[in-house]
């Protein structure tokens, strides 16, 4: 390589990590003002549910449990993804598919969260109501309808380890926990962990960065 491709390649390389560093400074500016699902902690956005641990049948696993129907569904297994949408006002949803482990097939769940209020401190949410469905592969529907504890909720979705403290690998007092319950014989409730999914925009950002320093340097080298 030539005297003057080197300084060439010295000065794009710097410019290339002048850039990554900037896109870096908005990648970690970014949890300012982006949702939070972590330290007791639960604001505005979109939650991957999973199995809790603490599942009274298990295994297998499950985020949902419907003994009028003798069905455990897991929000993990199979591929199966779970996403609570809330955007901070009086409604949720919990969209997405289940692995429903006695039939060992996929289901979907279109569930809407009602009568929602903001806890304090950003601790989460609670809910008064829930209405929606479940279906199977053969396209049948079975219609879930929230209800009430002696508190008067529904569901809760609060950042406070619900059940998690004889399982330390999965969380702790501030970890987000939502659980909720369904009318019908038996217990039939959701119980599942949360886990915040990141905003695409600060992702893209440094994966920008990285690919167009990586482009540039491939370049001068030819």
């Amino acid at each position: 390589m030539s005297t003057e491709n080197s300084r060439q390649l010295s000065r794009c390389r710097k410019g290339g990590l002048a850039l990554l560093g900037a896109l870096l400074a908005l990648l970690f500016a970014a949890p300012i003002v982006a949702p939070s699902a972590s330290a007791g902690v639960i604001l505005p956005g979109q939650f991957l549910l999973l199995d809790h641990p603490d599942g009274t049948i298990s295994p297998p696993p499950y985020g949902l449990r419907l003994d009028d129907l003798g069905l455990t569904l897991s929000t993990e297994l199979n591929g199966a993804s779970t996403v609570l949408t809330w955007s901070g006002g009086a409604t949720a949803t919990i969209v997405g598919t289940l692995w429903n482990n006695q039939a060992a097939e996929m289901w979907t769940v279109n569930y809407t969260l009602t009568g929602v209020v903001a806890a304090g401190a950003s601790l989460g949410f609670t809910a008064t109501g829930g209405n929606g469905s479940l279906t199977d592969p053969a396209l049948n529907t079975v219609t879930l309808t929230g209800k009430q504890d002696l508190s008067g909720s529904a569901f809760d979705f609060l950042a406070d380890g619900y059940r998690l403290g004889g399982h330390p690998a999965y969380g702790d007092a501030d970890t987000p926990v939502a659980r909720g319950w369904v009318e019908g014989a038996g217990t039939n409730d959701w119980l599942v962990r949360a886990t915040l999914i990141p905003e695409p925009g600060t992702a893209l950002l440094l994966g920008t960065g990285l690919a167009l320093l990586s482009r540039t340097s491939r370049r001068l080298r030819v």
